[in-house]
């Protein structure tokens, strides 16, 4: 009985260690889990950004006493540590919540919404160390994204019955020029690139679907808005955008459509590669149905995406996943779980700076979900090359593939690029053989077909025909990169 009891133990330390060291390969290229703030509270809605090596933080405290305070701070050696703890917003039985932050040197400038009043925000001019008096001149207006180009803040929005808003100072806040409805909707956020100010927002006429709109003259007029999600009776939610150093406008939100799950679903992406004029085809970035809020940050070539997802515990263990594309989001690379602990991990927010991709989020791991606390950690990926995502050659880059017909209705072709096949990965490599295989799976995640690639085999003829109509998901792999690509069959 006591070697059987032996033999359980050993079984289970070797199956716990083997994981952690999967997880632990998955995260090359990130730091360990740090934890950022030690008050009282939950830390809800963390934003940052960059200059140089010094990362500016923003969040809001509720819980332990507090209905609602903005707090800041600050690491000036690119997240190695980290400085104290510093409220911007005033104590009093207003609650401040929902800051963002911009930097534009050793120019940092943070905006909150004050109940009852609107937008409030401070500035300091040298890079955080001191700041000056609260300003009160966006009364009645709530903001949820800045952007700021040289003297120039861009400021998007909403105020009730549900107005979409903009506003711009040209002369650093001093003064504001007067507000500007451009739609109606809500979760506003914007990506600017000068003259191009692109909008992502939801709108509630449209059944919850995703909006965008654009101004091409620097905020002074907005032609109509466009819809980018799906138009369907399901509704996109939670829109974020951000824009290259091209004037690609990349946007992201979840969807429940597929999901056979009440509230979680799948990413959702879609790329203007022309300033917001025209959109390519949407793609679905998972396929678990257990995603939700999520973030985009460009840079350089690549892009990055975080998400919640809540596979792992149903309704009782959200955790933070990403994937990254090195080629503008043509391709994406494979999920990477970046948070592996009891509880919730929420709130996943990007910046970059100084060669480092920081991640920062709220965790429940100390104290539960029930909890009166839950504070913000952080984690930085190394952006400098020397360490590959998953420690593995970025495959995913090589695995661009069409599908015909789609929608198909027994057979489906499969076609790859010249230079794409198992033969051009293995001689690009340099190493032994590298399978490319394709999975198939339906809209529940399972998966219903392999098909192994033989080598040089470029284009391929799927039979489908004994599979139920409907939605399914194609994934082709090669080593550790993937590419997924959505295909509906019909009777």
């Amino acid at each position: 009985m006591k070697k059987f009891t032996r033999l359980l133990l050993f079984c289970f330390l070797a199956s716990y260690f083997l994981s952690l060291a999967s997880n632990l390969s998955a995260q090359s290229g990130w730091s360990e889990d740090q934890r950022l703030v030690f008050m009282q509270g939950a830390g809800w809605y963390p934003r940052a950004a960059c200059s140089g090596d010094t990362i500016h933080l923003v969040w809001y405290r509720v819980g332990g006493g507090y209905d609602g305070e903005v707090y800041y701070k600050r690491s000036t050696d690119a997240g190695l540590t980290w400085g104290a703890d510093v409220r911007l917003s005033e104590e009093d039985e207003q609650s401040s919540i929902v800051p963002i932050v911009f930097c534009n040197g050793l120019i940092v400038y943070v905006f909150w919404a004050e109940e009852d009043f609107g937008t409030l925000f401070r500035k300091s001019i040298d890079g955080g160390t001191t700041w000056g008096a609260i300003d009160s001149s966006l009364q009645g207006e709530f903001y949820r994204d800045v952007f700021i180009v040289n003297d120039t803040i861009f400021l998007a929005g909403a105020r009730n019955p549900g107005d979409i808003i903009f506003r711009k100072s040209t002369d650093a806040g001093m003064s504001w020029l007067p507000l500007r409805v451009v739609g109606y909707g809500a979760y506003v956020r914007h990506a600017v690139s000068p003259p191009v100010i692109g909008f992502v927002f939801q709108v509630a006429r449209y059944s919850q679907e995703i909006m965008f709109k654009r101004s091409t003259d620097n905020g002074n007029t907005w032609p109509d808005s466009m819809i980018i999600s799906h138009y369907d009776s399901i509704g996109g939610q939670w829109a974020v955008i951000d824009v290259d150093t091209f004037s690609n406008m990349h946007a992201g939100w979840y969807d429940y459509k597929y999901s056979p799950y009440a509230w979680t679903g799948d990413i959702f992406y879609r790329t203007s590669r022309d300033s917001g004029s025209t959109w390519e085809e949407i793609d679905s970035l998972t396929i678990m149905h257990r995603a939700v809020a999520s973030d985009i940050l460009a840079e350089g070539d690549n892009l990055h995406l975080v998400w919640e997802d809540d596979r792992h515990g149903f309704g009782n263990n959200f955790e933070i996943y990403y994937r990254m594309s090195t080629d503008l989001g043509q391709t994406w690379g494979s999920e990477v779980r970046l948070t592996d602990a009891l509880y919730h991990s929420y709130c996943p927010s990007l910046a970059c700076g100084s060669g480092y991709l920081h991640l920062f989020w709220q965790d429940r791991r100390e104290y539960g979900n029930n909890g009166s606390s839950a504070p913000l950690y952080y984690k930085r990926k190394d952006l400098s090359g020397a360490i590959a995502e998953g420690g593995r050659f970025p495959l995913n880059s090589m695995l661009k593939f069409n599908v015909y017909p789609n929608p198909f209705s027994k057979l489906m072709n499969i076609s790859f690029g010249k230079g794409y096949s198992a033969e051009s990965i293995e001689k690009t490599v340099g190493t032994m053989p590298i399978p490319l295989s394709l999975k198939i799976f339906d809209v529940s995640g399972k998966e219903v077909m392999v098909y192994e690639m033989k080598q040089k085999e470029r284009e391929i003829r799927v039979d489908c025909k004994d599979l139920p109509a409907g939605v399914y998901f194609l994934q082709v792999e090669a080593g550790d990169g993937s590419v997924i690509k959505k295909v509906v069959k019909v009777r």
